[in-house]
């Protein structure tokens, strides 16, 4: 029984050190990779100053008076308006389709549609520092826990600096993981907040379209009263 359970302990410090340099190499990218993020995130929060604010009483002015004349097939012209750049690239997707739009029957359902894709695309851009948020302390336990093994057979054989060595590298992978999971909360939570308003903008802007859609409506219907008494 001695003998397997030596055979054991062996094979699980074997694999430790094993772990230890895929453990190393990918915490050390993964800090790597969230420092270049923290760089764009920067650089995006200094460009965000410089843009001009959305002007939703004037998005208003503008759609309902392009839709007011509109007819499927052919281009739909608005006044240009101050649009943030995510808020007039959903603009331009909702006038592609409006212009290729049959029928104003299903709107509400594909309105929904494009605001769902938009969720679902910004949820995607955050999956990767939401994600190091909780890798990051993962790799870093491991990183410590790993070199303690080396470490406690260093003191065994009187080996005080092998020892040192091994601590000094397993408190510098702890660091390295809480450094990076912090880096990670504060990517995500001010990416959230971006998101959060740039989904509220898409949202008011498509209860503007389906508002002036609705207007539009009993003027067509008057249209074709009056066609039909011709």
């Amino acid at each position: 029984m001695g003998e397997f359970y030596k055979i054991v302990t062996n094979i699980f410090y074997q694999l430790s050190l094993v772990f230890f340099w895929p453990v190393a190499i990918g915490l050390l990218g993964l800090f790597a990779v969230c420092l270049m993020d923290l760089g764009a995130l920067l650089y995006q929060m200094w460009r965000r100053r410089r843009e001009k604010a959305t002007n939703l009483v004037a998005v208003a002015r503008s759609i309902a008076t392009g839709l007011r004349g509109f007819r499927s097939g052919a281009p739909l012209l608005c006044e240009a308006v101050d649009m943030s750049p995510a808020l007039a690239r959903f603009w331009d997707r909702l006038r592609s389709r409006l212009e290729h739009l049959g029928s104003d029957e299903h709107l509400d359902i594909w309105l929904e549609e494009t605001l769902q894709h938009e969720e679902i695309q910004a949820t995607s851009k955050l999956d990767r520092s939401r994600a190091f948020i909780r890798i990051g302390p993962m790799l870093g336990l491991a990183g410590t826990i790993i070199p303690l093994g080396p470490a406690l057979q260093s003191l065994l054989t009187g080996d005080m600096a092998g020892m040192v060595s091994h601590l000094v590298v397993g408190f510098g992978a702890v660091v390295v993981g809480l450094m990076l999971s912090g880096v990670a909360y504060f990517i995500t939570l001010v990416r959230e907040r971006w998101t959060r308003v740039e989904l509220k903008e898409m949202e008011n802007l498509c209860e503007l379209v389906m508002r002036a859609m609705k207007e539009k409506r009993p003027a067509r219907e008057e249209e074709y009263e009056t066609l039909s008494e011709a």
